[in-house]
């Protein structure tokens, strides 16, 4: 017995010692794959991910089990350099936009090199070096190793079934983690609309993996039947035309000039901040105050950003959550405020300081129905501040060519100006106007809210010029913040919990101490959107929950137009609204329910409360709306649906004759 004992102990001494490396190479994927997740996610010791990376890095590594020790090691330094920048690679990506990498944003690497120096200083990291140390130890160990003459001596122990072992063994793990997934899980894999909580739950390497899986062998389009298209787009246009009410606000702009100002960058939290010199944003506040302002307003944005503001804001659809619309899926049919507009007689233009070929504007804006995109070469470069022409030289600039279309166009216009200063990271500091913000001097706060300021300056001249040319009569400003400024949690900390008497930071012992939670970093990221006209007395502060997909309702309602597809509702004939994300979180007045940990917040309390059944079918819900949103723009299901209407000599009747 004692001997079977020895036996059995030598055996399996052997075996660890033969896979030595290989061991080593689990240890130091899965220390990556724990440290990308604690400086993203936040550490979570679960045992899913753990094991699933496991599996996959003996799934993969098995096919080395084939050669001998030396070349076996060269396999293994390979695979841990492509773990390290599986990881590094998905750390920086993450410290900008708060995702991780998909094979399906290949198409946008341009748009990251047009950024320059805004994404390197945003996202550019020293914590990177990190994922390449179990690289280095893995070399420094295999060379050691190396002089003892170790890989020669275990060479005997090598055997030709080692290879099916490990694979059996790393498919049984996998086996046993996939067993473990619920439908949520398995649909969430499939679709990949929440990375984040992907690879919480499952670690890096199997998102990888999966992630390579649907964008190399999934169909892109998907051609519907006729009944399917019918059941996905019919019950949203008897949706959208029941829930049409005439309010006070209908059509009471129709005929006039709209301006819409995509302003950058721009949180509403700033606009409560007063410093020594004064308020943040003085004029922002004028215009607040005068017009319709949404106070509880939430951009809707998936990886594409400011382009995704831009699509959703113009088409009430939501943006895709593996890429960017605007690059990938400009061939669509869209119904949009310019299009809309175009058919009620409006002349409609865009304009930005910045490339016209960034986020595929050039394109894109034609898609959506704008007449002319002015951009960069448009524009004299004769003033620059962060990424290109600074806010004050474009509004100067813009007014003049928005006076002359005027001069020689009687139509009414429709103009979106897209901001650009007010970008990460801030720190053109010597050109923007003096600002004191007192004991926040020299920090990212600081650097933002001097950026901010300068932004409401430029808004201020654009106004006034608007004004002193005349162009402000019969027109109405719309404002909204495109995205929150990437502000990091800790500066929020440090922001709200000075201590000015003592001229130090509460900490989280003392009762004063204002925590940034899950609810309240969440609530800091809501932009400002904001209806106003020189000819109308608008003053009203509207508190209800509302999302970028809002904004085209609301706004066509006091236009006149209508578009049967959209997936946002007229906020000022609602009492109740859910805001849906892109990654299948979602907030109303009084729930906001993260899905990378499914877990529900009161905004009450802030307190985690239990998931019931109302909550279940608002999930449910949700995930259904955000089905049609991909739906119609992954199968171009408006074209579809009308080409089928078309064939079968019917007509919708709610669809006014403004659709295009």
């Amino acid at each position: 017995m004692d001997n079977k004992i020895s036996k059995i102990k030598k055996n399996a001494m052997n075996k660890l010692k033969n896979n030595t490396i290989l061991i080593l190479l689990i240890l130091s994927g899965i220390s990556s794959d724990l440290l990308l997740r604690a400086m993203t996610t936040g550490f979570t010791l679960y045992w899913k991910p753990i094991v699933t990376s496991i599996s996959v890095i003996i799934l993969i590594s098995s096919v080395s089990l084939f050669l001998p020790h030396r070349r076996r090691n060269t396999f293994y330094i390979v695979w841990s350099i492509i773990f390290g920048l599986i990881n590094g690679s998905n750390f920086l990506y993450y410290r900008f936009y708060n995702s991780f990498l998909s094979f399906s944003l290949l198409e946008q690497i341009k748009q990251l090199n047009d950024l320059g120096d805004g994404i390197s200083k945003s996202i550019l990291d020293v914590g990177v070096l990190l994922f390449a140390v179990p690289t280095i130890i893995l070399v420094v160990i295999i060379r050691r190793l190396k002089k003892t003459n170790f890989f020669d001596e275990i060479e005997a122990y090598r055997t030709k079934g080692e290879m099916f072992k490990a694979f059996a063994i790393g498919a049984m793990l996998l086996g046993l983690v996939a067993n473990t997934l619920t439908s949520t899980d398995l649909s969430r894999l499939a679709k990949q609309w929440n990375r984040p909580y992907l690879v919480e739950q499952l670690g890096i390497y199997s998102y990888t993996v999966a992630d390579f899986v649907k964008n190399t062998f999934t169909p892109k389009i998907t051609t519907l039947p006729e009944e399917e298209v019918d059941f996905v787009l019919s019950d949203l246009i008897e949706e959208n035309t029941n829930a049409k009410v005439d309010n006070e606000y209908k059509d009471i702009f129709k005929g006039k000039d709209i301006y819409v100002i995509h302003y950058e960058s721009a949180q509403s939290f700033a606009m409560d901040v007063e410093m020594p010199d004064g308020p943040v944003t003085p004029f922002l506040n004028k215009l607040a105050s005068e017009g319709l302002f949404f106070n509880n307003f939430y951009p809707q944005h998936s990886v594409g950003t400011s382009s995704d503001t831009e699509f959703t804001f113009n088409t009430s659809l939501l943006p895709i959550n593996d890429g960017t619309v605007f690059i990938t899926h400009t061939d669509r049919e869209y119904i949009t405020l310019p299009k809309m507009l175009k058919d009620e007689g409006y002349n409609t233009i865009s304009m930005h300081g910045n490339n016209g070929d960034f986020w595929n504007r050039n394109v894109m804006h034609k898609s959506l129905g704008f007449n002319k995109f002015f951009s960069k070469q448009d524009y004299e470069i004769d003033e620059e501040i962060g990424l290109g022409l600074s806010d004050m030289s474009f509004f100067r600039q813009s007014i003049e060519k928005i006076k002359e279309i005027k001069e020689h166009d009687s139509s009414p216009i429709m103009a979106t100006l897209i901001t650009l200063t007010n970008h990460y990271p801030f720190d053109d500091l010597e050109l923007f106007e003096e600002f004191d913000v007192g004991h926040l001097e020299g920090t990212a706060m600081a650097n933002y809210l001097k950026s901010y300021h300068y932004a409401d300056s430029a808004l201020e001249s654009f106004v006034t010029g608007l004004d002193e040319e005349g162009l402000l009569d019969n027109a109405v400003i719309v404002l909204y913040g495109d995205h929150h400024a990437k502000i990091a949690k800790g500066d929020y900390e440090k922001f709200y919990n000075y201590n000015e008497e003592l001229g130090t930071y509460y900490t989280s012992e003392d009762p004063e101490y204002v925590k940034v939670d899950t609810v309240f970093n969440k609530e800091l990221k809501k932009t400002p959107f904001i209806i106003w006209s020189k000819d109308h007395d608008l003053a009203k502060e509207i508190d209800t929950p509302m999302g970028m997909v809002d904004a085209l309702p609301t706004i066509s309602n006091m236009f006149g137009v209508f578009n049967p597809y959209q997936l946002g509702k007229d906020i000022m004939s609602v009492e109740n609204n859910t805001v849906i994300f892109p990654n299948e979180d979602w907030i109303n007045k009084d729930v906001f329910y993260t899905a990378s940990n499914s877990k529900y917040y009161s905004l009450e309390t802030h307190e985690v409360i239990e998931e019931e059944e109302t909550l279940l079918k608002a999930n449910e819900d949700i995930e259904h709306r955000i089905l049609i949103s991909n739906n119609i723009i992954q199968n171009n299901l408006i074209r579809y649906y009308n080409g089928v209407l078309a064939q079968n000599n019917k007509i919708i009747e709610v669809i006014d004759d403004n659709i295009s």
